[in-house]
């Protein structure tokens, strides 16, 4: 082996952590793509790093040495299948010396010690301010690829399925299987790396149906649905807990008064059953229910009735899936004289073990069984991961129903819109507030004197505190990554997308909030997409109860007026 070889190889193995030895890795369609970079010990430490043309996650290694780690940083952005997806990052080296790059996909485990084999494909690899040892693709063949280093990865010619970005060839890889090359760099001379990917296709891959008209039913109804408000913590909370909010029919009317056309209604339906196989819900519950739908129905406000926090179902989605049915049949005939202003959602946020595979034929028994009495209702269904946006590629409504409504879920920056949240994140890292939007701040933001972060945010507020707004990891960059994918796929399949819950916890700076739910308000307008804030008075409040109206600056940021 050569030395230029050696040093890729090392480097390769260096910062590529321990492959989980699998006999068959289950295959998922790639959600985003992932190269990692390290330095040698001449090159020293990369700096610097940020995206500058793309959206993704620059972020340092956490499985190095810690010695390393200041030589390494690691990439992931997302792709999809549509087509080939840019990116561009910059850093600067403290020597002269070596960076590897190593091509890959993403780590994900589909059960402890088994990861999922996510392929994603690459091409159009090129770099200024440093020499990129490895060229193109165009005269590898397999394993076999000038200038790079070969650990499963290959090169092939395009498919008729998948054209190349340019040329014919490109290169394939996942996590375990890797293709590494190296970038001689120039101390205190800054790299911009900029290449191109985009998922494989799976074997066996299931394109969903296309749909090419946009007056489906369920076009129609997203036009319904487009500006709403949650009624959060109402009658999702279990029996004998008592952080309920008990929102009133001055609440309803009130969300009419201000401009919203809907209301997202989280249901708690499984803490009310009796036991199976009927699983039979309560009547009084019911008439807890109905009293919010007909209040909300009577002054034409839109509905949206789901089942809200099922986790015994999210946990164990086959045990639970008879309970999961028996619900909803009894919702859909209780509810199929309704107008069609009222809409039903299967489940708010699958997570855990219901992932998107999981629930897709489950989610298929349901709307079967939501027709046998509402054949013209429209049924709102999301995928795994909390409603993600990454998993968009992974969901599967029945191809030949036209009045199903997608929902996904966005909180990004979860930084921003969680600072304070005494339930979200680990360790100290949720106690650490004082993050404006956007940034970066006039005056660096330091942390809170006592609170021990975590390197990923000690790293992010560095970055917030340094970076221009329009790559700052608190701006509108990320809403506009969110925005695209959802626009992609939406109008690929020609399905209607619905942002179900966006928002940003009350403890953040007042200007701030409205300035972040002013810009995701103006992109999903102008990206023709539905959504519903959270919430209305339950901690991330549009409406303030103690002064009987809107918190200062929502009502101009959602609706453009004062």
């Amino acid at each position: 082996m050569n030395p230029t070889r050696r040093t890729l190889a090392a480097l390769a193995l260096l910062l590529i952590p321990s492959a989980l030895a699998t006999a068959a890795e289950p295959v998922k369609l790639a959600s985003s793509a992932r190269f990692d970079l390290t330095a040698d010990d001449q090159a020293g430490a990369i700096e610097g790093g940020r995206i500058t043309v793309g959206a993704g996650a620059i972020d340092r290694p956490n499985w190095l040495p810690a010695d390393r780690v200041p030589g390494a940083y690691t990439v992931n952005f997302p792709v999809g299948r549509i087509g080939w997806r840019g990116l561009s990052i910059t850093f600067t080296p403290r020597g002269t010396g070596a960076v590897s790059l190593a091509l890959m996909g993403p780590w994900e485990q589909s059960s402890p010690g088994v990861l999922y084999k996510q392929e994603v494909l690459w091409d159009d690899v090129e770099a200024d301010g440093a020499q990129l040892v490895g060229g193109g693709f165009e005269q590898g063949d397999g394993t076999k690829v000038p200038g790079w280093e070969s650990r499963g990865g290959t090169v092939q010619v395009q498919t008729a399925e998948v054209s190349a970005a340019s040329g014919d060839h490109y290169a394939r890889t996942w996590h375990n299987a890797t293709l590494a090359t190296l970038l001689m760099v120039k101390a205190g001379t800054p790299v911009t790396l900029h290449l191109k990917a985009r998922a494989a296709l799976p074997k066996g891959f299931r394109e969903p149906r296309r749909i090419l008209s946009h007056d489906t039913p369920a076009h129609r109804a997203a036009r319904r649905f487009r500006h709403g408000a949650n009624f959060g913590n109402d009658l999702e909370v279990p029996p004998g807990q008592n952080w309920a909010v008990n929102y009133t029919d001055a609440d309803v009317k009130n969300v009419k008064a201000e401009g919203f056309d809907h209301i997202r209604l989280p249901v708690g339906w499984h803490h009310y059953t009796g036991p199976g196989p009927d699983y039979t819900i309560a009547p009084a519950f019911f008439k807890r229910v109905d009293a919010k739908v007909d209040a909300a129905l009577a002054v034409k406000l839109g509905i949206m009735v789901n089942i809200h926090h099922f986790d015994d179902f999210t946990t164990d989605p086959a045990r639970y899936t008879p309970k999961f049915l028996a619900i909803w049949r009894q919702i859909a005939a209780h509810y199929a004289d309704r107008p069609e202003g009222l809409v039903f959602e299967l489940l708010n946020e699958p997570k855990d073990a219901a992932t998107t595979e999981a629930v897709n034929p489950i989610f298929a028994q349901a709307v079967a069984v939501i027709r046998e009495t509402n054949p013209n209702r429209t049924i709102v269904i999301g995928p795994g991961k909390w409603n993600g946006i990454s998993e968009l590629p992974q969901l599967r409504v029945p191809d030949d129903d036209e009045n199903i409504l997608v929902t996904v879920h966005c909180y990004d920056p979860f930084v921003f819109t969680h600072q304070g949240a005494s339930w979200a994140g680990k360790g100290d890292d949720r106690k650490q507030t004082g993050l404006l939007f956007p940034g970066p701040p006039k005056s660096p933001l330091q942390p809170a004197p006592g609170l021990s972060l975590s390197p990923g945010l000690v790293e992010t507020i560095k970055k917030y505190n340094t970076l221009p707004t329009e790559s700052n990891p608190v701006g509108p960059m990320v809403m506009d990554q969110a925005v695209s994918r959802i626009k992609e796929w939406s109008d690929y399949y020609g399905r209607p997308v619905y942002l179900g819950e966006f928002g940003a916890f009350t403890t953040a700076d007042p200007a701030s909030r409205a300035n972040y739910y002013r810009e995701f308000r103006k992109r999903l307008d102008a990206a023709d997409v539905g959504w519903a804030i959270w919430d209305w008075r339950a901690g991330f409040n549009y409406w303030n109860p103690k002064t009987n109206a809107p918190e200062p600056g929502m009502r101009e940021a959602l609706f453009g007026k004062p």
